[in-house]
């Protein structure tokens, strides 16, 4: 796990897990749910399927999915990960986004999506003083 220290305080916990389709992200996604997530907490994000990324003010799908992961990664110094993402997304790929509630959510929310083997995490967590203390990703190959 690549962990990188950000002196920026995050408003809203969040983890992004990229699975290589939109079943295998909702089997995560149920797995968490009776785990005791709130459904409101949990978003699958695909092509086909984009979730609350479709309620953008852009009517195309790809403007849509490129306002909505800015959003949720605005503090990340690397411009080109939500493009890098939303062409993921294109090629059939799908995302879970996770918002946990405090740390105990933080570490079961890795321990379950772990189990479903997701290609990358993107984890945007508040600092240790606030939460969990990770700010990083963690990929099991590079998000090409």
């Amino acid at each position: 796990m690549d962990i990188r220290e950000d002196a920026h305080t995050l408003q809203m916990d969040r983890i992004i897990a990229l699975y290589g389709s939109t079943e295998r992200a909702g089997v995560a996604r149920t797995h968490l749910f009776t785990d005791g997530f709130a459904a409101d907490r949990l978003d699958v994000v695909s092509w086909s399927h984009p979730g609350r990324a479709s309620a953008g003010p852009n009517g195309h799908i790809e403007d849509d999915l490129i306002a909505h992961f800015s959003m949720l990664l605005e503090d990340d110094h690397d411009v080109s990960l939500v493009q890098r993402l939303v062409d993921a997304l294109r090629e059939g790929k799908a995302a879970l986004v996770v918002h946990p509630r405090g740390k105990v959510e933080i570490e079961r929310a890795q321990e379950l999506l772990e189990e479903h083997g997701p290609e990358t995490v993107l984890w945007r967590v508040a600092p240790p003083e606030a939460q969990g203390g990770l700010l990083g990703e963690r990929a099991a190959g590079p998000l090409a």
